[in-house]
């Protein structure tokens, strides 16, 4: 059995408060999952679900290669987004132990507002991919070794660890299916901001602790749909679930309650915060420091 790094303090006090709010304690789930075929380890399993790290060895246009965090959840569990809450656990994924690539970036696909009867955050309700962005760090044979953990629940939460091996070939081509799997879950990301969906305004008010954020929604509007906005800070930062004030014209707005402050003497700045909206199928994410917008 792989020994595992330590991770950091804050993910297990998450755990502990993630346990302690679904009143039952969890059980961390360890599992070494040695290399299967050249693209793809094993499935990782426990109670309500299992993961796999599926790769596409091909470069991209800026060098770096792609994989994907697949999460099989059953039916009826769920699983966290980047900013789970104050009782959840942000998928995290370490890469220290690999040779000859190196993680650069995580993504993450739009969540859903999740209300389970203890805590209100944000995650996912269904099977969900994280593509992963990762740098190759020198020549020749290159071993995937990546520790992941996430929290799965239903009505009992478990935070699931295991480590994910992929050796990779020689050569630079993947397979179609490998390719396939990583496109889908890089499609599935927010877009970017444009003129017909983008944010606005945004003002911070460190005393009320709050902020009042602005969007501008496309013009066609499928029947039933309400926007909804999921915010993410840096360390130090908490907020509540964003309460919607308006929907009218093309435009929505919120409040949203600041529910810790510790950073830079509790003054937040909008480039601090990462933003995401869900509009029906569509789905936008920007840095709410955009210099296009109005913070006041």
């Amino acid at each position: 059995m792989t020994a595992f790094p330590a991770f950091p303090s804050a993910l297990l006090r998450a755990c502990r408060r993630l346990c302690l709010n679904s009143l039952v304690v969890g059980l961390a789930v360890g599992v070494t999952i040695v290399p299967a075929s050249a693209l793809e380890s094993d499935w990782a399993e426990t109670e309500g679900g299992r993961m796999r790290l599926v790769v596409d060895p091909e470069p991209r246009a800026d060098g770096s290669i792609m994989a994907v965090l697949d999460v099989d959840l059953e039916p009826g569990w769920k699983t966290y987004w980047r900013e789970p809450g104050s009782a959840g656990i942000p998928p995290t994924l370490d890469f220290s132990q690999s040779h000859g690539v190196a993680m650069n970036e995580l993504m993450f696909p739009p969540p859903v507002r999740v209300d389970d009867g203890y805590a209100v955050w944000a995650g996912y309700t269904a099977p969900v991919r994280f593509p992963v962005s990762l740098n190759v760090t020198g020549s020749g044979p290159r071993e995937i070794r990546a520790l992941a953990f996430i929290g799965i629940c239903e009505k009992i939460c478990i935070p699931f660890q295991a480590e994910l091996a992929v050796d990779m070939p020689a050569t630079t081509s993947g397979s179609d299916q490998a390719k396939a799997i990583v496109n889908e879950a890089m499609a599935a990301l927010p877009e970017p901001e444009a003129e017909d969906f983008r944010f606005t305004d945004i003002d911070i008010d460190g005393e009320r602790m709050r902020m009042d954020v602005s969007v501008a929604l496309p013009a066609f509007r499928p029947a039933g749909t309400e926007p909804a906005l999921f915010l993410s800070g840096p360390q130090g930062v908490a907020f509540a679930a964003p309460e919607l004030l308006s929907d009218a014209n093309g435009v929505a707005r919120w409040q949203v309650e600041i529910r810790r402050l510790q950073v830079n003497g509790g003054a937040l700045d909008p480039s601090d915060v990462e933003a995401v909206v869900t509009y029906g199928r569509r789905s936008m994410a920007a840095n709410l420091g955009g210099s296009d917008r109005s913070p006041n």
